[in-house]
């Protein structure tokens, strides 16, 4: 799987749930940093998106994925929607790929997406 396709795979699996496809995406030393905290480690990250999420009952839409002529960088484009399909915030994450899984994301985040 590609760096595109890995980040699009990343987002359904939190999307449907599927933690155990998340977390073979993600390598060992995974680590994602986001505004409000830094989550190390894969297992840490998908205990997160389990257990303490604010929201569960969400949707990414992705607007856009960019990625580099490798594919070791990528960055995706999109909102986050709540259950009742209200835009909650714009974001935009960047993946390092480390070969076939993703090894970090930064994420970036617009409270007021156009």
């Amino acid at each position: 799987m590609d760096g595109s396709a890995l980040a699009r795979e990343y987002y359904r699996s939190i999307d449907d749930d599927d933690y155990e496809t998340l977390e073979s995406l993600l390598a060992e030393g995974f680590v994602h940093g986001r505004p409000d905290r830094t989550l190390s480690g894969r297992e840490r990250f998908v205990e997160f998106m389990r257990e303490e999420r604010p929201e569960t009952d969400t949707e990414h839409v992705i607007d856009a994925v960019y990625s580099t002529g490798d594919g070791a960088r990528v960055a995706a484009e999109g909102r986050l929607l709540r259950a009742d399909g209200e835009v909650w915030f714009g974001f935009v994450d960047t993946f390092d790929i480390d070969g076939e899984a993703i090894a970090d994301i930064r994420t970036y985040t617009d409270e007021h997406p156009l």
